[in-house]
């Protein structure tokens, strides 16, 4: 009996030992107000971890962005600590890991982490993905950029207290535990939240959009004043209230942050020239774009805003295991970029239509663009699987087909499920019923996709996938756009309605482009 009870004690107390260690945050530091050479400067607190060698990363690549990054390259000096104070040794294994030794002992890393939009290393990270650290002026904090996780501990609470210029406001979705004039704290459940919610700091100029339940941030930054929080604020609300409308009074979430970063033409970044672009997180999304005057911005900034905002739905509601369990170091891809980003894409736009923000033309003419520019600049026969598979190594200059072919897969089976159904289920009922079968919490297997999408729809679909997704076919698009009543001339560059449609193409075509009762 007393051997019994020595047992239990030993056991409770080692299982409220893991508990504790479950539970202890990693606690970093980052002072805003010491950037010297466009370098932050960091510290890490780090619980007792109870492994004698510990691996210390960045991520290589990280989800919504199919191209290797490679963060670690941008990290120098660090160094590990243990709990006297004493060095222990470190040994810099890859561009993005760190190998520390004696490491039950671990209590603190420092590091170095230079900017990366004005770095003179060479790269090939997104502007939406990267890092600025601009003293006294603006610092745009995309955390896999800043903070480092230990590998087997992704699930460990991080905490991140930012030393901050006064004044200064954290444009980003996360709400702050604490914060006072000169600094900030947040709290992050593991690594893959905080790399989830990225931070802008500067003087604000930040508006709000209420939509439904939905609380919406607004925050641009823009050094010359040409855009402003209250003007973007005011292109988004329609966009957002028609989304709303489309979603059926559903936006999935109760908070959102969109984040705007206006390059002024001073600006000497890293980048090429003329590119612009955005990232998709859970709650927020952050922009890295040209300055212009604000009504030649307008339409791109609905936009790129309609489809990031979208991307609450797929990936990150409906998604398979590789993209819900990401792994940063070791990039397993999806086949299923038709569905993350051209559904994505095409739904930004047929959201537009369908609200009557743009005309029925005005979304031929942007269908049209896609079909040439695809057509004109990049491989119509390349099985789209496959390049989503390799979209990180083989075949990423084939990237952009996705915004491109990829919005016309979800354009040609929203019309033939339309067709299918007689215009009583499109795209738009499918992927309900995706994200109710899937939700948050679950993944899909990926080769079983297609096949669970037949199972809830028609058989036809099967071999729409087998052939134009899966397949090297090339869409027949003239087919399609027939069956909703348009004519697609692809010599004249021209989509416009048939004259005589007949009642069944009329049906599909009025559930495809009129808005809907209830809208």
């Amino acid at each position: 009996m007393k051997n019994i009870l020595l047992i239990s004690v030993l056991l409770i107390y080692t299982a409220t030992g893991l508990m504790a260690q479950a539970n202890t945050p990693l606690v970093y530091t980052i002072d805003l107000t010491t950037v010297k050479n466009d370098k932050l400067q960091v510290s890490l607190n780090v619980p007792p971890l109870s492994k004698k060698n510990l691996v210390f990363a960045f991520p290589k690549i990280i989800p919504g962005t199919y191209n290797i990054s490679d963060f670690g390259k941008f990290v120098s000096e660090l160094h590990a600590w243990d709990r006297t104070g004493k060095k222990l040794a470190v040994q810099h294994l890859t561009k993005d890991t760190w190998t520390i030794s004696n490491a039950a002992n671990l209590r603190k890393i420092t590091y170095s982490v230079e900017d990366i939009f004005d770095t003179r290393q060479k790269h090939i990270i997104y502007p939406m993905a990267a890092t600025n650290f601009e003293a006294g002026q603006d610092y745009v904090l995309n955390l896999p950029g800043v903070v480092g996780f230990f590998e087997g501990f992704e699930g460990l609470p991080v905490h991140i207290n930012f030393k901050k210029p006064l004044s200064f406001y954290a444009s980003t979705a996360a709400i702050p535990v604490r914060t006072g004039e000169t600094e900030d704290e947040f709290a992050y459940n593991s690594i893959h939240e905080a790399y989830d919610q990225p931070l802008m700091y500067n003087l604000p100029d930040t508006a709000t959009v209420q939509a439904g339940i939905c609380s919406v941030l607004v925050s641009v930054y823009s050094p010359n004043k040409l855009v402003k929080a209250s003007s973007v604020a005011g292109w988004l609300s329609t966009m957002l209230h028609a989304t709303l409308d489309y979603l059926n009074g559903k936006l999935l979430v109760d908070k959102y942050a969109f984040i705007y970063y206006f390059k002024p033409e001073s600006a000497k970044h890293t980048f090429p020239p003329n590119l612009t672009g955005a990232l998709e997180h859970t709650t927020s999304s952050f922009y890295y774009v040209k300055v212009k005057p604000e009504q030649e911005l307008k339409q791109s900034i609905i936009d790129m805003s309609s489809h990031e905002f979208l991307h609450i739905i797929t990936p990150l509601t409906i998604a398979s295991k590789e993209v819900k369990l990401f792994n940063y170091l070791q990039p397993h891809l999806s086949k299923h970029l038709w569905l993350y980003e051209g559904v994505t894409e095409y739904t930004a736009h047929h959201i537009q239509v369908k609200g009557e923000l743009i005309t029925p033309q005005e979304f031929y003419d942007i269908l049209t663009e896609k079909i040439a520019t695809s057509r004109k600049l990049l491989n119509d026969s390349l099985s789209f699987t496959d390049l989503s598979k390799e979209s990180a190594g083989r075949y990423a200059s084939q990237f952009l087909n996705v915004y491109l072919k990829g919005a016309m897969i979800g354009a040609c089976l929203d019309i033939y499920l339309l067709h299918l159904s007689k215009g009583t289920y499109g795209l738009k009922n499918l992927v309900h019923e995706l994200g109710v079968k899937y939700g948050r919490e679950r993944f899909f297997n990926d080769d079983q996709l297609f096949e669970t999408i037949v199972q809830m729809t028609y058989p036809e679909i099967g071999q729409f996938f087998t052939d134009y997704v899966a397949g090297a076919r090339p869409i027949p698009y003239e087919y399609f756009f027939d069956l909703a009543g348009v004519e697609y001339l692809p010599k004249e560059h021209l989509m416009r309605p048939k004259k005589n449609p007949t009642p069944e193409e009329l049906v599909v075509f009025n559930r495809w482009l009129k808005k809907d009762a209830g809208e």
